[in-house]
This record gives C-alpha cells, structure tokens and sequence, in this order.
C-alpha cells in the first residue's frame, strides 16, 4: 500500500472509500506548508476532471512533494 496520510474504509464488496485527511498540509522544504485542496480546486478546472486527489510524496530534500492523482471524465484524453 501507498501511505496518502488519507482515511479510508473497505465495504463489503471489497471498494475502497476516501473520507478524509489524517493532516490537511504538505510540508514542502523546510517553509512552506501546502494545503492539497488548494492544488486539487486549480486542477479542477482543467476540462476533462472528474476526480483529483493531492497528497504529500515522501522526498529526501524536500520533506514531501505534492503527488496527484487524477480521474478523467469518459470523454476526455
């Protein structure tokens, strides 16, 4: 598994359900503080978005890096 920093629950049918943060800031260098809603509202207004998720990815240098993950709309490329 993929540590998000994400709460999430298993159903019965085995989905997987995203329900909220564990933290609501990335921690970007030593300085900056990133919440991953502000990304993810730009990103949403690119046509063709159905879905994005923005996490902090473990760096070595920069603490974390926002990560997005994102789910296109059938019709988009």
């Amino acid at each position: 598994w993929y540590h998000t920093g994400d709460i999430g629950y298993f159903d019965n049918d085995g989905e997987l359900f995203i329900v909220d943060r564990v933290k609501d800031l990335i921690k970007f260098r030593m300085n900056y503080h990133i919440a991953p809603s502000m990304i993810e509202k730009v990103i949403m207004k690119y046509p063709g978005i159905h879905e994005v998720a923005v996490v902090g990815k473990p760096h070595l240098e920069d603490i974390e890096q926002p990560m997005a993950f994102v789910s296109l709309q059938p019709h988009a490329k």
